[in-house]
């Protein structure tokens, strides 16, 4: 994936990892509905055309977007939102100004993104995503990527402890499923060690975990890579319901169901209509739980 806006990861070009290029593909299909509902035990169902994420959350009743923040203890009363991904989320990553404006615009103040680097295209938002990652490498306190970077980034579990969120939004997956022939359990445990270890430092912590996007690597020829992805997006919500608790909710946005891989120039990396669907996205499910 391409290199992370201050975090010094350089763009990998081929073997397991994202290739280069500077589109993606979060857009298509028009935008997400702006309804929804919030399921504690699940699933943000924000909106598109149907699709993978519906049905899943089966573990707690609707909060409802009207909640103000009502999934987060009451002593947080403005949430600071740590973003973990992979290039999707750090470089070019550009859904994360969009996500921001989106929030601004619509009067979400109450919050604050957190995390280890800068936004490379420009907006004020922090996280901590890395390129070229995928779920297994932040399950490690510390990892490199030899193929991407000679630098050595921080795991989940130094990231809580030194930022201290009150939600992280985890985007990881797509460099898991990049080949086509990657093990679903084996992703979705990874997930699952992310949530252990961050809730080692944070028991009441509050995730969001994205669906991704609709992929086609190996610049639009891999269509195994989007059956690989689709099997993983189909396979979140169930998984989320079964991680999630009343102190600790798992909840999934849906980022698939109105992607197009083709509105990138490499079916993977999201261009500027690409990153404003997503961006939009994300707002749709934030918005039912962020305090307004």
């Amino acid at each position: 994936m391409n290199g992370a806006g201050g975090n010094g990861s350089v763009e990998g070009s081929g073997g397991s990892f994202e290739g280069s290029g500077g589109g993606g593909a979060a857009g298509g299909g028009g935008a997400a509905a702006s309804g929804g509902a919030v399921h504690s035990g699940g699933a943000v169902h924000s909106g598109g055309n149907g699709g993978a994420s519906g049905g899943a959350a089966s573990g707690g009743a609707g909060t409802g977007g009207d909640a103000g923040g009502s999934v987060f203890p009451a002593s947080v009363t403005r949430p600071k939102i740590m973003i973990v991904g992979d290039s999707i989320s750090a470089g070019p990553g550009c859904y994360k100004g969009y996500l921001d404006e989106n929030l601004k615009q619509n009067g979400f103040t109450d919050y604050e993104f957190v995390g280890e680097y800068g936004d490379d295209c420009g907006s004020s938002v922090k996280h901590s995503a890395v390129s070229c990652t995928t779920s297994a490498d932040f399950t490690k306190d510390r990892f490199s990527l030899l193929n991407c970077s000679a630098a050595v980034y921080d795991g989940m579990s130094p990231l809580v402890e030194r930022h201290q969120p009150d939600l992280i939004m985890i985007q990881l997956g797509v460099n898991d499923v990049w080949g086509g022939n990657a093990s679903i359990p084996d992703i979705l445990e990874n997930y699952s060690s992310l949530l252990a270890q961050a809730r080692a430092h944070n028991p009441q912590l509050v995730f969001m975990v994205a669906q991704i996007h609709k992929i086609i690597t190996d610049d639009c020829t891999n269509a195994q890579s989007t059956e690989n992805a689709e099997a993983l997006v189909m396979a979140v919500p169930a998984w989320a319901a079964s991680e999630s608790s009343e102190q600790s909710p798992v909840l999934v946005a849906d980022l698939w169901t109105n992607s197009d891989p083709h509105e990138a120039d490499d079916c993977v990396h999201p261009n500027q209509a690409g990153a404003q669907r997503m961006g939009l996205n994300w707002y749709n499910a934030l918005k039912l739980i962020l305090p307004h």
